[in-house]
C-alpha cells in the first residue's frame, strides 16, 4: 500500500508546473482533484478529477472540499494562490503550514524589509516608494538603484536605472505592474544573485539548497530566469558561519514552524544582502535537491496538507545539508521576443540521455505562437544536471548547447544567447 493511498487532495490552480504535484501526489498514492478556471488548463488531463472552478472563489473551493471529501488543500508556485489556499485550509480545519506574516513578507516587499531591519538580516536601503518621485528625493539617490513593483513578483517591471532619466522611466513601468500603483526604489546590490530553499518542521529549520544564478551575456540584471543555476552557492559558507543564525532566529521569533520557505539575493564574497522571501514550491531545484540530497520538497508539501508533517525522519537530516560535494545544475533555454510560431525543436531526447541528466521541463512545444508582451522571460526548456565536477559541467552544458535547437518556418534560431559555461 502506497503512503498516502486513500487521502483525497484538492490542487489549487492547473498551470503547467502544478502537473508536477499532481504527478507526485499520485505516486505516493492520492486521488488528486484539481481547480482551474481555465477548462483547458495543463493538468487536467493528468488529474484523477477536474473541477472548473477558480482557484481564487474560496466559497466554491470550500463547497467543492466537501462535495468530494476532500482530506487536503496544497497550491504552489504561484503567490496569488497562497491566500485563497490558507482561507480553504482555515474554514475546513485542513493542515496549512502558511501563516498570515508568511503571506504578508512574501508579497509586500516593505514589510519583508522591514521585519528583516528588526532581526538583523541584511537587506537594502529603501529611496522612495509611490508612482512619481517628489523632487526632493532625487538628491539622496547614489546611483545605481532598482526599480521594481512594490506586490508584484516574478521580476516583471523591474529594472536598474543609472541616472534620472531612467528611473523616471522605470518607476512609471514598475508601478504599472503593480496592483496598488507603487514602485520601490532602492540601493542596486552588487554581486552574484543566489537562491536558497529552506524545509522546516516543529520550528526546526534545514537550508536544502543554495544555487547560484547566471545570466548570459545578452541579458540584463532583472531576470526571471537564470540562464544557468550552480549549486551549492560560493558564498554557502559565508551564510552558514555570518547570515544563518539572524534568519532562523527571525523565523521562529516570527512563530514560522512548518513549510517551505525560499531567500533571494545577492553575495559579493564579503557580505550577503537579501530582497525577497516566498512560502511556496518555487520553480526550480526541487529535482536538483531530490538527487543531490534525497530530499524532495514537492513530496513534502504534499505530505504537509494531508498529514500534518512534512517527514517523519525531520532530525535525521543535517544540518548543513545544504553544502552537498557534488554540483546541481540547472540550464534554461529562453526564446527571443517577437511574434514567431515554434517549427521544430531539436535535441531533447539526445540530452535524456546523458549520464548526468536528472529531469528536464518543456514549456512550449511546436506549434505554440507567441507574441510580444509583457512577459520578462520566456523558457522553452529548462535541463536539470547532477555533475561531479567543474571539467563535467562545462562538457555537459557544451553539448547541450550544440544539440539543442529551436527555429521557426524558416529555419530561424528562436533562441536567445545559449550561456557560455567556460566563462565560469
Amino acid at each position: 500500500m502506497k503512503e498516502l493511498e486513500g487521502k483525497r487532495l484538492l490542487i489549487l490552480g492547473g498551470f503547467n508546473l502544478a502537473c508536477v504535484i499532481v504527478r507526485h501526489a499520485q505516486a505516493l498514492g492520492a486521488y488528486v482533484v484539481v481547480a482551474d478556471y481555465n477548462e483547458n488548463a495543463m493538468a487536467k488531463d493528468i488529474a484523477d478529477k477536474f473541477a472548473l472552478v477558480s482557484a481564487i472563489d474560496v466559497d466554491a473551493l470550500v463547497e467543492l472540499c466537501k462535495k468530494e471529501k476532500i482530506d487536503g488543500v496544497t497550491t504552489g508556485f504561484v503567490d496569488i494562490l497562497l491566500q485563497p489556499c490558507y482561507e480553504v485550509c482555515q474554514r475546513l480545519g485542513l493542515p496549512y503550514y502558511v501563516t498570515p506574516k508568511m503571506l504578508t513578507m512574501s508579497t509586500n516587499k516593505i514589510d519583508f524589509k522591514e521585519t528583516c531591519n528588526q532581526y538583523g538580516v541584511p537587506v537594502p536601503q529603501t529611496y522612495f516608494i509611490g508612482a512619481k518621485i517628489p523632487d526632493e528625493v532625487y538628491g539622496r539617490i547614489n546611483y545605481p538603484v532598482f526599480v521594481k513593483p512594490l506586490d508584484a513578483s516574478g521580476s516583471r517591471g523591474a529594472g536598474i536605472c543609472h541616472n534620472r532619466e531612467e528611473l523616471d522611466k522605470q518607476v512609471e513601468i514598475a508601478a504599472g505592474f503593480s496592483v496598488t500603483n507603487n514602485a520601490i526604489v532602492e540601493d542596486y546590490i552588487t554581486g552574484r544573485e543566489f537562491l536558497m530553499n529552506y524545509i522546516a518542521q516543529d520550528g526546526e529549520f534545514r537550508m536544502v539548497s543554495m544555487f547560484d544564478r547566471y545570466a548570459s551575456s545578452d541579458r540584463g540584471g532583472a531576470i526571471n530566469y537564470a540562464s544557468l543555476s550552480l549549486g551549492p552557492s560560493k558564498a554557502v559558507d559565508y551564510y552558514f558561519d555570518e547570515v544563518e543564525g539572524k534568519v532562523i532566529n527571525m523565523f521562529r521569533s516570527l512563530g514560522f514552524k512548518d513549510g517551505l520557505y525560499f531567500l533571494q539575493g545577492y553575495s559579493d564574497g564579503n557580505k550577503i544582502t537579501f530582497f525577497e522571501m516566498g512560502c511556496r514550491l518555487g520553480g526550480s531545484y526541487y529535482d536538483l535537491e531530490r538527487k543531490c540530497i534525497g530530499i524532495d520538497p514537492v513530496d513534502m508539501t504534499i505530505r504537509y496538507a494531508l498529514t500534518g508533517k512534512m517527514t517523519e525522519n525531520f532530525n535525521a537530516i543535517p544540518a548543513h545539508v545544504g553544502k552537498y560535494s557534488n554540483i546541481g545544475v540547472c540550464v534554461n533555454y529562453l526564446l527571443i521576443g517577437g511574434e514567431e510560431t515554434i517549427a521544430k525543436i531539436n535535441g531533447i531526447e539526445e540530452i535524456k540521455r546523458m549520464l548526468s541528466y536528472v529531469e528536464s521541463e518543456q514549456r512550449q512545444f511546436v506549434g505554440d505562437h507567441y507574441k510580444s508582451d509583457r512577459t520578462v522571460d520566456r523558457p522553452v526548456l529548462s535541463v536539470y544536471l547532477a555533475v561531479a565536477d567543474k571539467k563535467q559541467l562545462v562538457e555537459d552544458v557544451n553539448y547541450m548547447n550544440s544539440v539543442f535547437t529551436v527555429v521557426n518556418a524558416e529555419g530561424k534560431s528562436l533562441l536567445k544567447e545559449k550561456f557560455n559555461p567556460e566563462t565560469l
